[in-house]
């Protein structure tokens, strides 16, 4: 064999090795990537959706003049694919304004159901990014949760938002302090004087439905979730929403949205936000 002949077969060992190795690689590679998607999981599946009922279609366009409470219904931690469609289709049907807290992380990851809640006529608030415990942050990051989840929803939205709730409402310095230089409307609580469960504790749809009717008095502020825990709730719960809301109105209440206020609230634990008319 000549010295050419053996040059051109080494040539040709190399590139054979080259390619088994370029090969190897890209499967090792694509191995890694399956088992980290697999680590996050699947992706969400969607939850269920509202039809509207045959009263719902029969509701005037805009609500008759204001006879009993006005109350506000708020949503934390969303937005989900899960829950949020579904509590937003009965709203729409139902013709009620809502306040939604949302956190950043699922904003920035569901973008689309952020800009239907704004586009449908609802208040978008700030939950901080993740869903911090407060007291344990330092000023920076307090800051660095409240700042980065106003970016995300300003960019989604167009519109800043201005009012904030605090994860688990624990409020601390820290947070105070940044909601201060920021200029937004700290510590909206919510009113709950009672001993009924919260959604997020899986009562289900009657207990529910006591609980939303035993906290709405004039100016309350209900607490309620579209992400969180409550997704791991039985899906019948979410029939307590259009059932309250029918009872609620067969009580004269209209329904309003938070506003930042200059006085506190005595019935949202101290507030400095009121319930307006939108």
């Amino acid at each position: 064999m000549s010295f050419d002949d053996r040059r051109r077969n080494v040539r040709s060992l190399i590139f054979f090795l080259v390619a088994l190795l370029a090969t190897v690689v890209a499967s090792f590679a694509g191995s890694f990537a399956g088992a980290a998607g697999r680590a996050d999981g699947p992706a969400p599946v969607a939850g269920p959706r509202y039809t509207p009922t045959a009263a719902d279609l029969a509701l005037p366009p805009t609500p008759g003049p204001a006879r009993g409470p006005r109350i506000a219904l708020t949503f934390d931690d969303g937005p989900s694919p899960q829950l949020t469609p579904y509590i937003l289709d009965v709203l729409a049907a139902k013709r009620v304004p809502a306040t939604f807290f949302l956190q950043g992380d699922h904003s920035a990851a569901n973008p689309d159901l952020v800009r239907r809640l704004h586009a449908e006529g609802h208040v978008v608030a700030n939950h901080a990014w993740d869903h911090p415990w407060f007291p344990d942050l330092t000023p920076q990051e307090a800051e660095v949760e409240i700042e980065r989840t106003n970016q995300v929803l300003t960019e989604i939205t167009g519109a800043r938002p201005t009012l904030f709730r605090y994860p688990f409402g624990q409020p601390s310095p820290a947070g105070d302090a940044a909601l201060a230089r920021l200029g937004m409307s700290g510590g909206v609580h919510w009113k709950w004087s009672s001993n009924r469960p919260g959604d997020f504790q899986c009562p289900g749809a009657d207990a529910l439905v006591d609980y939303v009717l035993t906290e709405a008095v004039d100016q309350a502020m209900i607490l309620l979730h579209d992400a969180g825990d409550v997704v791991g709730c039985p899906p019948a719960q979410l029939d307590y929403l259009p059932r309250a809301i029918d009872a609620l109105r067969a009580r004269g209440a209209t329904f309003g949205v938070v506003a930042p206020a200059a006085a506190p609230s005595p019935v949202n634990a101290g507030s400095r936000a009121a319930v307006v008319a939108r």
